[in-house]
């Protein structure tokens, strides 16, 4: 990295560099002084994504709740070649319950980022796909996925519980215009500063599709005792309601189904909780 900023961005190449850790499993973060933060990517599947978060994130400055703030890209040619970005730093904490004070004022922030996100032109916008894992194509597609994942994790879920949800989730077809949507709303890509919710972070998975796979973040973020403000605030029927639960579902067992065993811990225990709140559990 400090190669990268010697050849490219010289003016910032005597700036203190150090690593951050994460429990994200395709970028890697540096902190760049006291103002930047460097993302590049960890892996070759990961190059296109952050490609496309470099291309479209300056359209997002606007939102209600703050977004990175790209300040230089680069690109390095050597090996596998891939682009990178140097960000403004975002001041805050990761956006766990102990960062928040008030849960349904979260909840509603999130709803209302939501909503001006789904204004957003989605002309030349890429499509849900393999681009961004397949977050918001329509559920059916990763039944072939889906349904192993649930056998493996029969000593930990109710497997027979978890299929029924995810066959009505999937009948729950989604019938609107696509939009944009995030595609990954967990607690360590949304930031808390002063209690409150003001950020949003890692825009590798975004994409226009069903926004339902937002609406997961009822069961995976938002306090269970702010779901329903959430779910009024955005106006959700009850389609809308059953496949966000469908995409939570889905977020989890993959999640678990493949880290498991000490490979990510944190992501495990989120997609544990996120199971408890969908009343799958053993």
């Amino acid at each position: 990295m400090q190669r990268l900023l010697r050849e490219q961005a010289p003016h910032w190449a005597g700036l203190p560099l150090h690593r951050l850790a994460s429990s994200g499993t395709d970028n890697a973060i540096y902190r760049l002084g006291d103002r930047l933060s460097v993302r590049l990517p960890r892996r070759p599947s990961a190059v296109a994504l952050l490609a496309k978060e470099l291309d479209w994130l300056p359209q997002m400055a606007d939102l209600p709740l703050a977004v990175p703030q790209l300040r230089f890209r680069g690109r390095a040619e050597r090996g596998t070649p891939f682009d990178f970005g140097i960000f403004d730093w975002m001041e805050g904490q990761i956006a766990t319950p102990q960062h928040i004070a008030d849960s349904r004022a979260a909840a509603l922030a999130l709803a209302d980022f939501l909503q001006a996100l789904h204004r957003k032109a989605t002309a030349g916008a890429p499509p849900a796909g393999a681009l961004n894992s397949r977050r918001g194509i329509p559920l059916d597609g990763l039944t072939p996925a889906m349904l192993p994942a649930i056998a493996l994790l029969a000593d930990e879920i109710d497997g027979l519980r978890a299929q029924g949800l995810w066959q009505e989730a999937c009948a729950a077809g989604f019938r609107g215009a696509p939009v944009w949507l995030h595609g990954d709303l967990k607690a360590d890509n949304l930031i808390a500063r002063d209690g409150h919710l003001r950020g949003v972070i890692d825009w590798g998975l975004s994409a226009v599709g069903d926004p339902a796979a937002d609406y997961a973040a009822a069961w995976s973020w938002i306090d269970p005792s702010a779901r329903t403000a959430f779910r009024d605030r955005l106006g959700l029927g009850d389609d809308d309601w059953l496949r966000a639960r469908g995409w939570a579902l889905y977020g989890a067992v993959i999640a678990l189904s493949y880290y498991r065993g000490g490979r990510n811990e944190a992501l495990c225990r989120q997609s544990r909780l996120t199971l408890s709140r969908l009343g799958l559990l053993l």
